[in-house]
């Protein structure tokens, strides 16, 4: 089972009432609010920056397209939504 820990933040005073109100709304506490904010922000954030690694390896180990096949690729595709 995991620790919690108290972590304390600086939020702007309409911040702070939306989340007293959507707390009410939902009957959930504002702790727990933030922590589900707090964990779908983070995970969205480290799959961008593996997405981002996982590119940057690819790039490096040659596999790449140009920008004109893209380019191409893109004009071809939205051409056969027609």
């Amino acid at each position: 089972m995991s620790k919690d820990v108290t972590i304390t933040a600086r939020v702007e005073d309409d911040l702070a009432r939306r989340l007293a109100q959507l707390a009410a709304a939902q009957g959930r506490s504002k702790s727990w609010l933030v922590g589900r904010a707090l964990e779908s922000y983070l995970d969205a954030e480290l799959a961008f920056i593996e997405a981002v690694e996982a590119g940057r390896r690819e790039m490096r180990a040659g596999r790449t397209v140009s920008h004109a096949k893209v380019c191409a690729d893109l004009k071809r595709r939205l051409g056969a939504r027609k």
